[in-house]
């Protein structure tokens, strides 16, 4: 592998291009593998975003990545930088220090739940062997309404203490049949005595959604970007954002083999379908699967066990010397700070509601203290000190 390469994917071909289609305008990127990027362990990566919109602002946010020294480049509308206006450009451009599989997406408001979003695939070691890679695999809720037009009614429900409302469907890389047998099932081929890597990614805006592949049990090798001990599951539940490695045996008999997305309702999330693909081995018959699915488990909970493939040991005593308590108070809804009446999530008591000119990023590079209250800045005491925070416990996972 050669460390240290330049590699560049300029977003005019299209991977990146924001374009507003269809009659109720949604977001989208171009199908296929035309939004998947590929890069080794080490290397630059360098794209380019173009905005082709002409109402919406934007920007992309590449998921689980360590910006390190280049924090400029999170692409985080109103904290990291500036939304791109229609027309503009910008060229994210950061070293790949972690390895596996992750994906990008809009970070303008609730934009990328209407399709701005695409993968990264870092190729560098893996935990357990296998034969072929398929490359990512995203798993996302899908609503028949524009995201922009769910967050209002979502505003309107949490007033009335009620919960977001449930999703339409459930798509598996792009793709489903409704309810009434329009759509279509994606399909994967293989081939018997082979091993699959398969890079699962949950890129909804709202469910915890569980898979399985009937009769084919997952290998789990890599949890995020972090390659952990293999272990074996017939399900694996995905929170937002999360991604999950596995390893498919293809040991079965010849046939069709139904890949199963459920929502978790166990974990407070809801849609009104399901999502399905088909997995065909070579020289099987064309048709619906007929398999049945293995127990789906009930109880909201991390998966488990995982554990790195190399542990990271840190001395206690140098840990025990320097850390800290940082009192964070992680609330349920409340109405926000600036005397609207939209009831929102809040960190100490306080809902964000960021400035799209003035990222907070920029405060800190001109040296200015003076934070507005409803930026809902924490500070860290000291640099270099870990502060491990404190408070209420809160269904919703920390974006990174």
């Amino acid at each position: 592998m050669a460390l240290g390469r330049a590699f560049y994917s300029m977003a005019n071909i299209q991977a990146l291009q924001f374009k507003q289609v269809s009659r109720i305008q949604k977001v989208q990127y171009c199908h296929g593998d035309a939004n998947r990027l590929h890069i080794d362990w080490g290397d630059t990566l360098s794209v380019t975003v173009k905005n082709s919109m002409t109402g919406n602002g934007t920007g992309i946010h590449w998921h689980g990545i360590r910006q390190l020294n280049t924090n400029t480049m999170d692409g985080v509308d109103g904290i990291t930088e500036c939304p791109l206006a229609p027309g503009d450009t910008k060229t994210y451009t950061f070293r790949c220090t972690q390895f596996g599989s992750t994906w990008y997406h809009s970070h303008y408001s609730a934009q990328y739940g209407d399709g701005a979003f695409g993968t990264l695939i870092i190729n560098g070691p893996a935990s357990s062997n296998y034969d072929i890679d398929l490359g990512t695999y995203t798993i996302n809720d899908w609503y028949y309404k524009t995201a922009f037009q769910i967050a209002d009614i979502t505003d309107v429900n949490l007033q009335n203490r009620n919960p977001p409302p449930p999703a339409d469907t459930i798509l598996i890389n792009g793709t489903n049949k409704n309810a009434a047998g329009g759509g279509t099932y994606g399909t994967v081929s293989i081939t018997k005595g082979k091993k699959y890597r398969l890079r699962l990614i949950n890129t909804s805006v709202d469910n915890m959604i569980r898979v399985s592949l009937d009769n084919h049990p997952f290998t789990v090798m890599t949890s995020d970007l972090v390659p952990i001990k293999p272990y074996t599951t017939n399900w694996i539940l995905m929170a937002i954002g999360q991604r999950y490695d596995v390893v498919i045996y293809a040991n079965q008999t010849v046939g069709n083999y139904w890949f199963r997305a459920e929502v978790a309702t166990d974990c407070a999330s809801a849609n009104n379908y399901f999502g399905r693909s088909i997995f065909s081995y070579s020289g099987a018959a064309s048709g619906d699967p007929t398999t049945t699915a293995a127990t789906i488990p009930s109880v909201c909970k991390d998966e488990s066990p995982l554990v790195p493939w190399v542990p990271n040991t840190v001395s206690s005593s140098a840990f025990v010397s320097q850390v800290g308590n940082l009192e964070v108070d992680i609330d349920v809804e409340q109405v926000t700070t600036n005397g609207q009446n939209i009831v929102v999530w809040g960190v100490n008591l306080t809902a964000i509601d960021v400035d799209w000119e003035k990222p907070t990023l920029e405060y800190v590079k001109t040296g200015n203290t003076s934070y507005p209250t409803v930026f809902n800045l924490i500070e860290i005491p000291n640099e270099g000190t870990v502060s491990l925070p404190t408070g209420a416990p809160n269904r919703h996972c920390i974006n990174a």
